[in-house]
């Protein structure tokens, strides 16, 4: 089972405590029958719908309470909604878990939070998390208020993420502010949404500089530092352009999924774990001991490829000093200080040295290297699970850095460099890729070729590749080793020296699209 939404709140202002116990027994029934004049449920398992609702009370010396649960299976999976609310002396303490588990793990999730978050936030009292007020709605942050606004986000109290709205130029983005609004409904309960009007936007680039957000553009600040430009990878930035148009939703999606994960981390008080009951000590301890295994595993990979960071940095670094020295021998030095990139500015054509995830590294291939790379339109596929995962930047980055990389070797073909991708990479050019069987494939198995996995290669092409509209392809770069399922991929076909002159991208997604006889 896969926990997609969490959210935990209290409140110490309402007086009547049970009350507040029995009316979120109320809501939940409501909500769970889907009928604004139902009572409240009973103890015991109920059956409406389709829905199996179970519901436990307690009353105890730790606290009075409901643990209410409906269960929900649609198509191919199963949706589970989870609130657990206690009255103790001191405060109401509400969290809420959404579930899903289901057999196709290419199935597509839609996450947010339940309607019942909403109808949960309406009970009397002040819900919280820790300094943060948890609240319903956009919250508007007039140019005034926008020092407040930066001192919160940099507060190291802060629990939870604030996503920024800014507003764009005057009508050019009508729907910016109902972006914001379907925004905020879906992460009622895990983050906060702020609506900045265009004087309110302008104080807050003026405060924050590189580090605010600007143009229509969207920031999500997570509880971590805010200080320098190099806090700015923390706190992902998603340009106005990547909310307009078709791929605006799924953009949003990206936006919804990240502190959603954030939200999946977040610890359970103790208060609420009287819950739990003692599943502690039913512990399997095989389980823990392949689990253990398995860590163990990604951190030999991470050391891996580390390794492999610091061996091509070194190699950069190196490359760079010689460019120096040979600068300085032509009395041109000057260029060479002259050319570190400074902070772009709106509208900079500037290809970008870091990108937030993978599907901004793919639309930032499509924008600054189509010269020599062709990405299909149809390439990036199921990378959700990639760009809201821990350790989305990074992923990002790489999958950026080899886009980079394949489009440098066209363009060092099309001058008249011989061989192939792998030679290339391997006598250590600019941008290169590692040249080793961990981080590159030019041929699959023979096993593969001829076996059921072999479709999983055959991807869109541009049809001037004189191949049809499909063609096998079994070159690609493996982003990471690992990441078990979710490890990113990214399949080329070669055409440096055919029709177009061009790579030809017609895949970059999950390792679990492009399955092999081991995975």
């Amino acid at each position: 089972m896969s926990l997609l939404y969490r959210t935990v709140w209290k409140d110490t202002t309402e007086p009547d405590r049970h009350a507040v116990i029995d009316l979120a027994l109320e809501y939940f029934s409501r909500w769970a029958l889907d009928n604004p004049e139902a009572t409240a449920l009973c103890e015991g398992e109920t059956i409406a719908d389709g829905k199996v609702v179970t519901v436990r009370l307690l009353d105890n010396d730790s606290g009075y309470g409901v643990e209410a649960c409906s269960r929900d299976e649609r198509l191919s999976a199963v949706w589970s909604v989870t609130m657990r609310a206690l009255a103790t002396d001191t405060a109401v303490h509400v969290w809420i878990d959404v579930d899903m588990e289901t057999d196709d793990p290419t199935q597509r999730v839609v996450v947010g939070g339940p309607r019942l978050v909403n109808d949960l936030l309406a009970l009397p009292g002040r819900p919280a998390l820790g300094v943060n007020n948890i609240v319903a709605d956009v919250v508007g942050i007039t140019a005034t208020e926008i020092a407040l606004l930066v001192d919160l986000l940099r507060s190291a109290d802060r629990t939870l993420p604030f996503i920024v709205v800014s507003a764009p130029a005057s009508g050019t983005d009508p729907l910016w502010q109902e972006r914001a609004r379907r925004i905020a409904q879906r992460t009622r309960g895990i983050a906060t949404v702020i609506v900045l009007d265009e004087t309110a936007t302008a104080s807050f680039k003026a405060k924050l500089g590189p580090l605010a957000v600007w143009n229509g553009a969207v920031r999500t600040y997570v509880p971590a530092p805010l200080e320098t430009e190099a806090d700015g990878w923390r706190h992902r930035y998603v340009p106005s352009s990547a909310l307009a148009g078709a791929s605006g939703a799924a953009a949003a999606d990206r936006i919804v999924y990240a502190v959603a994960q954030l939200s999946t981390r977040r610890r359970v008080p103790a208060e609420l774990r009287v819950f739990t009951g003692n599943d502690r000590n039913s512990v399997d301890q095989t389980l823990v001991e392949q689990v253990r295994e398995e860590l163990q595993f990604e951190v030999d990979l991470a050391h891996d490829e580390l390794a492999d960071v610091q061996r091509e940095l070194a190699r950069a670094n190196g490359h760079l000093e010689r460019l120096r020295r040979a600068l300085e021998a032509q009395g041109l030095v000057d260029l060479y200080w002259g050319t570190s990139q400074a902070q772009e500015d709106v509208g900079d054509a500037s290809r970008p040295e870091t990108v937030q995830d993978v599907s901004e590294a793919v639309a930032a291939a499509r924008t600054y290297l189509s010269a020599w790379l062709t990405i299909a339109p149809s390439a990036a596929r199921e990378l959700q699970g990639i760009d809201t995962s821990p350790n989305a930047f990074a992923l990002g980055n790489s999958a950026w850095r080899g886009l980079q990389a394949l489009a440098a070797y066209a363009q060092a073909k099309q001058a008249g460099t011989g061989g192939n991708f792998w030679s290339w990479c391997e006598r250590g050019e600019a941008f290169s890729w590692p040249a080793s069987s961990k981080r590159l494939a030019m041929r699959e198995s023979e096993t593969l070729r001829n076996g059921r996995h072999a479709e999983s290669r055959i991807f869109e092409v541009d049809p001037q590749v004189g191949l049809g509209p499909r063609v096998f392809m079994e070159a690609h770069l493996k982003v990471s080793e690992g990441g078990g399922a979710l490890a990113p991929r990214i399949y080329f076909y070669d055409d440096t020296d055919g029709a177009t002159g061009r790579i030809h991208v017609g895949f970059v997604g999950p390792h679990f699209l492009v399955p092999n006889s081991k995975a």
